[in-house]
């Protein structure tokens, strides 16, 4: 059995959709998601593409706080914007670059191919919302743009609250274990 398979791939996505109900959001992810929507809002020239891009970043967030949620208290890391402090956009871009290049066990808490699984089904569902009225009017280029859009966004907030939230590397979990 792979790891993605002992870990409930459909519930972490339930709970990331459930929790981005509330308001899963420290003071500082919450004014950067803001930000981002505006700047977004002024650049694209179809607005709902600011709101397609904000809902994606709060549903990959949500992905992370979920998996955060089902690791042992002391296996996380501090919190290091829960006070409202700024985002590190080059520790979050590392990180995503991390999950890019395939080395998803530096950055995710569970199983890093549960994770991406758990991105890969939340970016196809963001997707699947918009794909009844909007494929037909889009050639196969300007899908796959929207695809790689709304994969970077989701992707971009996850890697927001992992920033926010860091793991704990295996050096400090044998320590912290004694």
């Amino acid at each position: 059995m792979t790891a993605a398979a002992e870990i409930d791939v459909s519930d972490l996505c339930f709970a990331a959709r459930a929790l981005a109900q509330t308001h899963p959001m420290t003071e500082a992810s919450h004014r950067y998601r803001q930000e981002c929507l505006e700047q977004e809002r002024r650049r694209q020239p179809v607005t709902e593409l600011a709101d397609w891009a904000a809902t994606a970043l709060l549903v990959g967030y949500c992905l992370r706080r979920t998996e955060e949620q089902r690791v042992p208290e002391d296996q996380l890391g501090a919190g290091s914007a829960s006070a409202g402090d700024g985002i590190d956009l080059e520790r979050v871009a590392a990180l995503s670059e991390l999950l890019r290049v395939g080395d998803p066990g530096r950055v995710t808490l569970l199983a890093g191919e549960a994770i991406v699984a758990a991105l890969d089904r939340i970016i196809a569902t963001e997707l699947e919302k918009r794909h009844e009225h909007l494929r037909e009017q889009l050639d196969d280029a300007s899908w796959s743009e929207l695809e790689d859009y709304i994969a970077w966004w989701v992707i971009h907030g996850y890697t927001l609250r992992a920033s926010e939230h860091p793991r704990v590397e295996p050096t400090n979990l044998a320590a912290s274990s004694r």
